[in-house]
């Protein structure tokens, strides 16, 4: 943070939230505390007001009141460039209503009973990166990449197998004799916990990633630099940590940052979802081009498949989700069984990938993609098929500067 002062505002007719804030900041002389004992729905015009003298507002706020939703989504459009809204509110607020704030414009949602020095943190967190946006470097201008989303129904389905594949497939080489690439491609491994793109591929364990989320800091184009493995085939690969970490240490504004970066220097960029549906896979599916929800046919995955894909809608409610069948060969006829699962999911079975785990497990053991080990399998050609969709959906126009 540099030595300009700073003007915090509180809005809450709650004294003791009040007293907290200002508990919490008292050690900062550079920061000028104001406290507006009200609510954003009865300040009206005058928070407009507010709003652009201020670098920080923190509000106390019901998330089921449409009202309080709708003054936030006015005063977000009308603020300076810079100012960051933290909205206090219950603490057993649900996802939904913690991303209905988001998108009216809250940047933080913190409970009431969020302690000083948490309060400090956040505050002292925003601050840094919103003024310290300016001494990041900038990705290259040009067409924005695509990005497909790969997730699952259930552990063990398969999902990254998929990821990876997809993502060696879309690099697609200019010819048998010729191995340079032709798209630039770039697989992100975002399962945090769990994710294990890194061993698929054989890649030295970092915890770069681990270390951006611990610092709190936005990452940039030098970050990624440092950060991305370049695979021979011209893959570059983000890998999740080796080290175990809570899988909330990572914040939306980094996951946002790194997707926006990528996008403006790959032509595709492929994002292994994580297991867990934190709030900060809103970015996601929010930037996501087309998400691939992988499954396989039993009753329990398709029921959860129709509860992801939701999920997923109410986020994005333009994201194409389409099914992807692991593990199954295409049928020749379609049973009972699936006509009734393509209807309840309001989606046709349009991609299938055999069932192979001699191959598969060969790949693995190997740290190669399906087609480096047996390119004329048909698992490889299943994700061949599934490349040139992706292809035929996302042309490429024109190619970004490298990245590595």
């Amino acid at each position: 943070m540099d030595n300009n002062s700073r003007n915090v505002l509180v809005i809450t007719p709650s004294e003791e939230i009040s007293k907290r804030v200002e508990a919490a900041l008292s050690s900062h002389n550079e920061i000028n505390l104001e406290n507006e004992a009200n609510t954003l729905t009865t300040l009206n015009g005058k928070a407009m007001e507010l709003a652009c003298k201020n670098d920080v507002i923190l509000f106390t706020t019901d998330p089921k009141s449409e009202t309080d939703i709708d003054a936030l989504r006015a005063l977000a459009k009308g603020h300076k460039d810079n100012t960051v809204f933290i909205a206090l509110t219950r603490g057993d607020i649900s996802l939904a209503e913690a991303r209905e704030l988001n998108k009216a414009g809250a940047n933080e949602v913190l409970p009431y009973q969020t302690s000083e020095a948490e309060l400090n943190q956040q505050i002292q967190h925003w601050i840094k990166e919103k003024y310290n946006a300016n001494s990041q470097v900038a990705p290259s201008e040009g067409q924005s990449g695509k990005i497909i989303a790969v997730s699952q129904t259930r552990g063990g389905v398969g999902s990254t197998t998929v990821a990876v594949n997809l993502a060696d497939q879309l690099i697609s080489t200019k010819s048998r004799f010729n191995k340079k690439a032709k798209n630039k491609v770039a697989l992100v491994d975002l399962d945090f916990q769990f994710g294990t793109v890194g061993s698929f591929l054989d890649i030295k364990e970092q915890d770069n990633m681990l270390q951006l989320a611990v610092d709190g800091r936005m990452p940039d184009l030098t970050f990624l630099k440092q950060s991305m493995v370049s695979l021979p085939n011209g893959l570059s690969v983000l890998p999740a940590p080796s080290k175990f970490a809570p899988i909330n240490i990572l914040k939306k504004d980094q996951v946002a940052a790194i997707l926006d970066i990528l996008k403006a220097e790959y032509d595709y960029v492929i994002v292994d979802m994580p297991r867990a549906l934190v709030d900060w896979v809103g970015p996601i599916f929010e930037r996501a081009d087309k998400l691939y929800l992988v499954s396989d046919t039993s009753v329990p995955s398709i029921r959860q498949a129709r509860r992801l894909i939701d999920f997923f809608s109410e986020g994005n409610l333009a994201l194409p989700i389409e099914l992807l069948i692991n593990h199954e060969s295409k049928p020749f006829f379609l049973s009972q069984h699936h006509k009734e699962a393509a209807k309840a999911l309001e989606r046709d079975f349009k991609h299938w990938i055999p069932d192979d785990p001699i191959i598969a497990r060969k790949a693995v053991d190997c740290g190669k993609p399906i087609s480096a080990v047996s390119p004329r399998s048909k698992l490889s050609k299943a994700f061949k098929t599934l490349a040139k969709d992706v292809l035929t959906a996302f042309p490429v126009a024109q190619h970004k500067s490298e990245i590595n």
